[in-house]
């Protein structure tokens, strides 16, 4: 005979790690979660047979950057507002005005617990702006302007606590006249106080190369970040003073740097359809022995994501244009273990993986197509090959940044204003 009170006790242990795993969901608190831009969370994410697009909303104009999850609440910049949705029901729940409209490519952050740091990209000449936001309220907390009316900023912001003291970074790019798409001649790099936006230091590029999607990653007492001349460049975090920089590609880096505390490695990917591992000195900010990969099918602005577990990264190459697809590479020696080059399955991948893995089950990367289709993707980490599943969402259309994974949700936006959540 079975013993009744063994079970009911299993029943009550099985409920208490149910709720205990609700409510260790984690934030997917800023680009590519966490100030190494790791990209990987041990959050289950949609891990069911198939994948479906459970939930979709129209925010308003187009939507180019990953959303932000704290809490309850999934958090998402449209033109001129951040928005505020549940994050289970995606019911609205209030905004707050940020920025003069337009596009808006610079990745929102936050602190993981109340503020949310939002830039005004400053196209068409609008000054660039960054306003904190009270995530609880969506009031405003403090806004300033910073960096010349004729550059933008198309950087992911990068929050980081510095014992205690919040910090934010973020890059300004000043677009050629010779090639206003692919050519910069400018930028400068930025830090402030989290607190209350007052700058702490700005460095002006020195290699005639501007910061587009190039954010920053944090090593120790360093900050570390790439630029349109495939330059990488480390400065100290307390005033901007270069340490070291290393020519890495004769063409722009425009992914942000991933930094690999286990082996002390910095990742970038770039144009050049290669990625870069760069070694660096955690207690000096040196930069050392540079590695690169196999030549990926195409160039990239995918910034790599890191499982620390497996040893491995998981980067993305292509355009809107012509195609895309996704490597799955050995962290330290960058050689590839699959790539899913020649599979109909997989899209326009522009967007930089977002990976659950939870410590028991295959990693799942998931990525967004940069394409009419619009498709979401997850690709399953099978050891030596992989697996895709895929979901078309309603009112498809490009969808450029990616997706932010928090409990067993996804969310990620598109060029048509539609935010949408996957389970």
């Amino acid at each position: 005979m079975k013993n009744k009170h063994f079970s009911l006790l299993a029943c009550v242990m099985i409920m208490l790690v149910a709720f205990a795993s609700v409510a260790a969901a984690s934030n997917w608190s800023q680009f590519q979660k966490n100030e190494k831009h790791t990209g990987i969370t041990s959050d289950n994410g949609p891990d069911g047979a198939t994948i479906s697009v459970n939930g979709n909303i129209l925010v308003g104009s187009g939507i180019e950057t990953v959303p932000v999850t704290l809490g309850n609440y999934v958090y998402v910049e449209g033109a001129s507002k951040l928005y505020k949705y549940d994050k289970s029901t995606l019911n609205y729940v209030a905004d707050c005005t940020v920025a003069a409209g337009g596009i808006q490519n610079a990745n929102p952050a936050s602190d993981g617990n109340n503020i949310i740091y939002v830039v005004d990209t400053g196209y068409g000449s609008n000054q660039q702006k960054i306003t904190a936001v009270y995530a609880s309220s969506m009031t405003e907390k403090w806004s300033t302007n910073f960096a010349p009316a004729s550059q933008q900023c198309s950087c992911p912001i990068t929050y980081y606590n510095d014992n205690g003291v919040g910090k934010l970074f973020v890059g300004t790019v000043n677009m050629s006249t010779t090639d206003p798409v692919n050519l910069s001649d400018d930028g400068t790099y930025f830090a402030f106080y989290a607190d209350n936006g007052t700058e702490i230091w700005s460095r002006a590029t020195t290699t005639g190369g501007g910061y587009y999607w190039a954010g920053a990653t944090v090593v120790g007492n360093f900050l570390v970040y790439p630029d349109d001349t495939g330059t990488l460049t480390s400065v100290y975090i307390s005033n901007g003073t270069k340490v070291d920089d290393k020519d890495l590609s004769n063409k722009q880096i425009r992914s942000s740097a991933t930094y690999n505390a286990d082996d002390q490695l910095i990742y970038v990917a770039g144009k050049d359809k290669y990625v870069h591992a760069v070694a660096i000195n955690p207690n000096t900010g040196m930069l050392g022995t540079h590695t690169t990969s196999s030549r990926m099918a195409y160039s990239s602005t995918s910034t790599p994501a890191y499982n620390t577990a497996d040893d491995r990264i998981y980067v993305g190459c292509g355009s809107m244009i012509n195609g895309g697809y996704l490597y799955c590479l050995n962290a330290t020696t960058l050689t590839t273990i699959w790539d899913t080059s020649g599979d109909p399955a997989i899209g326009n991948i522009q967007s930089s993986p977002a990976v659950a893995d939870d410590g028991i089950n295959n990693p799942l990367i998931f990525v967004t197509g940069n394409d009419a289709i619009g498709k979401v993707y997850r690709i399953k980490d099978l050891g030596n090959t992989y697996s895709i599943t895929s979901d078309d969402p309603p009112n498809a259309t490009y969808s450029l940044a990616g997706v932010a994974i928090s409990d067993n949700y996804a969310y990620f936006g598109n060029d048509n204003g539609y935010l949408y959540q996957v389970n």
